[in-house]
């Protein structure tokens, strides 16, 4: 599997600023199961003195957790294929557990259905790991400017299921989930 980030070298005078402005800098985490990719996308982010990266994890279920002990950045860069979890699955729970955070997409393929499942669950986003450094940059920015709506939670919205049916136990890759549905059943219970 390729981890391409493409760096345009003429942009380089840029690194100042990405937007131009002067504000406090975007605090960016970054969730993505490649620690290679993390570093790499942390050092290049920030050359950029309006980006601030200020977290990085390896899964759904690290983001989550620190998302129920601290404040949410400005920015999510979310992986979705991530060993046996799925960054779809988490963007609900981190739009929950962080009202004003934006979860941008971040994958190596693109998945029509994917995408729009993302979309549907409130992402800002979709993005290729592929893409030029510039558009990951305005991607940022633009999601800031032009936030996905907050999605409104059910009380009766079940996370987890009582008992498990069939259905569920079918899909064992996302087991590692009911824990942190527990967890966030947990929160909502202290915070109401």
């Amino acid at each position: 599997m390729s981890h391409a980030i493409t760096f345009n070298q003429a942009s380089s005078a840029n690194f100042a600023t990405a937007s131009g402005a002067s504000s406090a800098p975007i605090k960016v985490w970054l969730v993505d199961d490649s620690r290679w990719l993390r570093r790499s996308l942390m050092d290049l982010l920030g050359q950029y003195k309006d980006i601030q990266c200020t977290g990085e994890f390896h899964s759904p279920n690290a983001v989550l957790s620190a998302l129920a002990s601290k404040s949410g950045p400005d920015i999510i860069l979310l992986d979705i294929h991530m060993g046996e979890a799925s960054g779809l699955d988490a963007i609900r729970p981190i739009k929950a557990l962080s009202r004003t955070t934006q979860v941008l997409m971040f994958t190596t393929f693109f998945d029509s259905e994917s995408k729009k499942r993302a979309l549907t669950n409130g992402a800002s986003a979709f993005l290729l790991k592929q893409f030029p450094i510039e558009k990951i940059l305005d991607s940022i920015h633009e999601a800031l400017r032009n936030p996905a709506p907050h999605l409104k939670f059910s009380r009766r919205e079940n996370w987890v299921a009582a008992q498990p049916s069939a259905a569920d136990s079918a899909r064992e890759p996302h087991r590692p989930l009911l824990w942190l549905k527990n967890c966030l059943n947990k929160v909502r219970v202290r915070r109401n």
